[in-house]
């Protein structure tokens, strides 16, 4: 008689079939399109497993763009640290984001999704909120950091450079979406370089 799993481990199990439920249900039907039923039934699971672990569709979401987003901070880490030259790494910046936009055009669409669910949803809007500010600090503290190491001039202080940033990656990836011809796959490392440098009176490469 094979043993019964604790309750700890099943309760983490449960857990895990959600998530992958709702990104299969979600993934297909948009946020607005699934239920919380369809997750459910998608997951083996009843209606009232998921209220006992998620308030929402919504929360489901946000635990799913909060595990990409630690995946894609660890990345984006990997890539701007090390002792290769600065060019170096905003080449390779340029090349994490092109792979962002490859593999984003699903989390992009859902990104959006949420953001105008959170417009009419304060509680929704406040963990949104929190997401943001988490990752405009990473941002800040890396851009600080190259700067420092390669004695450069920032255009704007750390934290207002990493607002510009992320909004800049977040608008590109809007325009992609809808007209992906229009942005080139090397603009936003093309924009960081020409205005890092020129803030620091060096010519940018052609």
């Amino acid at each position: 008689m094979p043993k019964p799993i604790p309750r700890k481990e099943a309760t983490a199990r449960n857990r895990e079939k959600l998530l992958d439920a709702a990104a299969k249900v979600i993934g297909k039907s948009g946020l607005v399109g699934a239920t919380l039923q369809e997750i459910a039934t998608a997951a083996g699971l009843t209606k009232g497993a998921v209220y006992s672990r998620f308030d929402s569709k919504e929360d489901l979401l946000i635990e799913l763009l909060d595990r990409r987003f630690e995946v894609g901070h660890a990345q984006l880490m990997e890539v701007l640290s090390g002792d290769k030259p600065m060019m170096e790494r905003l080449a390779e910046l340029d090349t994490w984001h092109r792979g962002e936009k490859g593999n984003g055009r699903l989390w992009a669409t859902l990104e959006l999704e949420l953001s105008i669910a959170a417009a009419r949803q304060p509680k929704l809007r406040r963990k949104l909120r929190d997401r943001q500010r988490r990752s405009r600090e990473f941002l800040a503290e890396m851009v600080e950091k190259i700067a420092d190491e390669n004695n450069l001039t920032l255009p704007l202080p750390p934290a207002d450079f990493a607002i510009v940033l992320s909004a800049l990656s977040d608008g590109l990836l809007v325009h992609w979406l809808n007209d992906a011809k229009a942005v080139p796959d090397n603009l936003f490392a093309r924009f960081i370089i020409s205005t890092v440098l020129g803030a620091s009176g060096i010519k940018p490469p052609a």
